[in-house]
């Protein structure tokens, strides 16, 4: 799927024309004849309904009866009244909507939908890609955005992240829509306002209504739906959600883990045994992609980096294999984790709200951590605003990272030891000048905030996988990430989202009864260190050739040696490793919008 979205105005036409059209080009017009919403989406991805003057077009997955969305969109007034309208539906969608000729566009909170806009031929264009925009303004590389990047282990702290690395290039802040009036001028406006966690958990029953009604979004009127069974909690419960889902045939599967450690096949062997309706699929290693496998596979696209880059050969042997067993949408659990797994901030807001409640969990916390008392109540005690504490992200960017250690609002991000002193800089300032403008925070709360800003990374790598699974004709869904899940979620009291002996409280309190027990109360989960050392291991020869004449030394970004000196040393942990796939994300994005390499300043060979 692929659209752009012009204003009611005469220029509409002419924005349109300053790039080739998608290759299938479909056209839904205004209520006075001139072209509104032009691109390429399959029949099943969207719900269109119009009311005299007025239309309403949900793209992606979703769920909503067209004659109720028909019956409100007849009753709205103003753009500003879409906002009730736009929860009537379930699942991950686009909403573009043209009342008598006022515009109104956007994405998911997470970001799996996301909108851009930019100003082409004098009026306010939107599309679901910035490339879109971008070749029609003949945009840029943003070079101060690509040091940005290189941050890690996600990129920019809010709210820098909402900006594009190509120049002119924007995206609303989460939680906010573009509206475009009659003239062709926009402008964001915030319609998402984050529920506070007042909503007593009980047995669960509104968090599951929200996940099946996420799950069955995907699979309605589909011929197969598949879904990872990796073992973990989180996929695992949506291969039993969606088992139960309208009866669609289900398929999954499960790639076993270099080495032979852990337990999740295990656990996804008991599953599998449990779900005998279902089609089951295992892949073993040796038919397993390294990660860091070869880069030049099929092209990169031309968005941005590319987060978690190095396991891209799996995405598209994965797409592959959904392909191959019928299914166009692929189900994962991205997003459970964030959701459902307690984190320090939970802590920390409950201690506030209810002391007596939270302190054996924090005596739990402090255990399992290996906590000094110092370093409890440095945690639980420090209540930064978000400005001050984006302020101090600046002088700690350098700092090595503290394994283990209490977040605050967002993982503390921190710059690769091979940065120029110069694009060093620039981040800073940067910085500097966010702090400046007195940012607000996406919740009141740093839990809340934690929550949602994950969420937005996760939606973001769902985005970019599905362009890669295009290919092979599949799109990778992740129902955890969807707005009424997050936003039920958001809801639950904190004191409901810890429990002692339990993983995750709220999820195993939801699906009770719907994934089996002793699956549900599993208290541990793998981790995927074998495989990355394994990948970097055998990729090593590559990657070092790789890394000696990068895009990114030639734009005075980073040093090379530096980054060859990482890549030949050894290490205890994956720390060291964590800042290389932000860099590896850059460069190969920069090789693909830039194959002759011509982007850039002089370089610079001084590192902080």
């Amino acid at each position: 799927m692929e659209f752009v979205v012009l204003p009611d105005h005469p220029a509409g036409a002419e924005a349109l024309a300053l790039a080739p059209a998608p290759p299938r080009p479909r056209v839904i017009a205004h209520h006075s004849g001139r072209p509104w919403l032009v691109g390429d989406w399959p029949d099943d991805e969207i719900v269109f309904v119009s009311a005299g003057p007025r239309r309403l077009a949900l793209l992606g997955c979703v769920s909503a009866q067209r004659d109720v969305l028909a019956t409100r969109l007849g009753q709205v007034r103003s753009l500003a009244d879409l906002d009730g309208l736009a929860r009537l539906a379930a699942g991950s969608f686009h909403l573009v909507a043209s009342l008598d000729g006022h515009v109104r566009v956007q994405g998911t909170l997470s970001a799996a939908c996301q909108v851009f806009h930019a100003t082409v031929a004098g009026v306010t264009m939107a599309a679901d890609r910035p490339e879109a925009l971008a070749d029609r303004i003949g945009a840029r590389v943003d070079e101060e955005r690509v040091a940005l990047e290189l941050l890690s282990p996600f990129g920019p702290p809010e709210p820098l992240s909402e900006r594009s690395v190509w120049r002119g290039v924007r995206s609303p802040r989460i939680g906010h829509c573009l509206e475009i009036d009659r003239n062709g001028a926009g402008r964001t406006r915030r319609w998402w306002t984050p529920p506070a966690p007042e909503r007593p958990l009980g047995d669960g029953g509104f968090v599951r209504e929200a996940l099946f009604d996420a799950v069955a979004a995907r699979t309605a009127g589909q011929p197969v739906v598949s879904a990872d069974l990796s073992g973990g909690l989180d996929s695992t419960s949506l291969c039993f959600v969606a088992d139960r889902s309208g009866g669609t045939p289900l398929a999954t599967l499960h790639y076993e883990a270099h080495g032979g450690r852990g337990e999740d096949l295990s656990w996804a062997r008991r599953a599998a045994a449990e779900l005998p309706r279902a089609r089951h699929l295992m892949v073993p290693p040796t038919e397993t992609p390294d990660w860091y496998a070869p880069f030049a596979h099929t092209p990169h696209d031309r968005e941005g980096p590319l987060m978690f880059v190095r396991a891209r050969a799996t995405v598209e042997h994965q797409a592959a294999l959904v392909s191959s067993l019928g299914a166009r949408r692929h189900l994962q659990g991205v997003g459970g984790d964030e959701l459902f797994l307690p984190s320090v901030m939970c802590l920390h807001g409950l201690l506030r709200r209810a002391p007596w409640a939270a302190l054996p969990h924090v005596r739990a916390l402090r255990s399992r951590r290996r906590w000094s008392l110092a370093t409890t109540v440095r945690t639980m005690a420090s209540a930064p605003s978000y400005p001050r504490w984006l302020g101090a992200q600046v002088d700690g960017l350098a700092a090595d990272r503290a394994w283990g250690s209490g977040a605050y609002w967002e993982v503390a991000p921190k710059l690769p030891p091979w940065i120029t002193a110069d694009a060093a800089a620039t981040v800073r300032r940067l910085l500097c000048e966010a702090v400046a403008a007195n940012p607000e925070p996406l919740a009141p709360l740093p839990v809340q905030h934690e929550m949602i800003w994950i969420n937005r990374v996760n939606g973001t790598a769902m985005r970019r996988n599905s362009r890669i699974g295009a290919q092979a004709g599949v799109a990778f869904h992740a129902p955890y990430t969807d707005d009424r899940v997050l936003e039920t979620v958001l809801s639950v009291r904190l004191a409901d989202r810890v429990a002692p002996g339990r993983l995750k409280p709220v999820l195993e309190r939801a699906l009770a009864g719907v994934t089996p027990a002793g699956i549900l109360h599993r208290t541990g989960k793998d981790d995927a260190s074998p495989t990355l050392y394994a990948g970097l291991r055998r990729r090593r020869g590559e990657l070092l050739d790789f890394a000696e004449d990068t895009r990114l030394a030639g734009m005075g970004l980073i040093d090379g040696a530096a980054l060859r000196r990482l890549l030949v040393g050894t290490h205890a942990d994956t720390r060291p490793l964590m800042p290389f796939d932000p860099t590896l994300a850059c460069e190969l994005w920069l090789r693909a919008v830039s194959p002759t390499g011509t982007t850039a300043p002089a370089p610079s060979s001084r590192t902080t």
